[in-house]
């Protein structure tokens, strides 16, 4: 049987690390975003599955930022991943490059 680590309160700091929001909706778009393309089987190259995973994750942790910023409440950095998760980074680039192009036409 192995022996306790020097510092046994390791697993509680990363146990409450990963208790903060802003981690939470990052786990779940990555979480959602590989279902999703499990679910969907058009998706073969299991390194594009990753990539797809972590960059929803990324925007996840962008998505919370924003949430912050906007003081509103910090569950909802775990819908926000939830949903970037199950659009995807293609149906996310689209609708920011829609939104970008209707506020250039607009300016």
């Amino acid at each position: 049987m192995p022996n306790m680590p020097d510092k046994p309160d390791t697993w509680a700091k990363i146990w409450l690390a990963l208790s903060n929001p802003l981690w939470q909706g990052a786990i779940m778009a990555i979480t959602v975003s590989l279902l999703r393309v499990m679910y969907d089987a058009k998706e073969t190259s299991k390194r594009r599955i990753l990539f797809e995973s972590l960059i929803c994750g990324s925007l996840s942790l962008v998505a919370s930022s924003v949430i912050e910023w906007m003081t509103w409440p910090p569950s909802l950095s775990v819908a926000a991943g939830g949903t970037i998760g199950f659009l995807g980074v293609t149906a996310i680039r689209e609708l920011v490059t829609r939104f970008l192009g209707r506020k250039a036409d607009a300016a």
